[in-house]
């Protein structure tokens, strides 16, 4: 049978202006939770905290946002024998800001692990947090530098 256009059982139709205004508002409340989220990155790291990322374009983009405490990428952490002193001697708790996909996720674990072994408090909090606010739209910390103060909406098209 062939849905009627009108009525309870006819399909439900968005106004082109209302999802504009709608995913406007996804945007500008991301930016928000991401304006908190760097803030409170920043009074973490005035209490000795860090925070991990894969790369180095994870900390441009962190730092791009204006987060301005310390930050070690993966590879500096585990290479360096100097970071890993500096690390035992002034850092008390690391945030862990990995990828959302599932090899930030796999990262994220073992540096977990990691870091307690090396005597420092690891956090997830952040990032499963910012997991949980992106939505799924974007999986890559380095991609949150389309986020940075000058950043607008991007330009729909309806």
């Amino acid at each position: 049978l062939p849905r009627p256009e009108y009525g309870p059982h006819a399909p439900r139709r968005r106004d082109p202006l209302t999802r504009l205004q709608s995913d406007e508002r996804r945007f500008l409340d991301f930016v928000e939770f991401l304006k908190g989220l760097i803030k409170e990155l920043n009074d973490l790291s005035g209490e000795g905290a860090a925070v991990l990322v894969e790369g180095k374009r994870d900390a441009r983009a962190l730092t791009g946002l204006g987060y301005s405490g310390p930050l070690f990428t993966i590879a500096l952490l585990t290479s360096s024998i100097s970071s890993r002193e500096r690390l035992r001697e002034n850092v008390r708790q690391m945030i862990i800001l990995t990828d959302l996909d599932t090899e930030g996720r796999r990262l994220a674990a073992r540096y977990a692990k990691f870091l307690s072994q090396e005597g420092v408090r690891a956090s997830l909090a952040q990032r499963k947090r910012l997991s949980k606010a992106s939505r799924g739209i974007f999986l890559h910390i380095e991609n949150l530098g389309r986020f940075a103060q000058d950043a607008k909406p991007p330009h729909l098209v309806i």
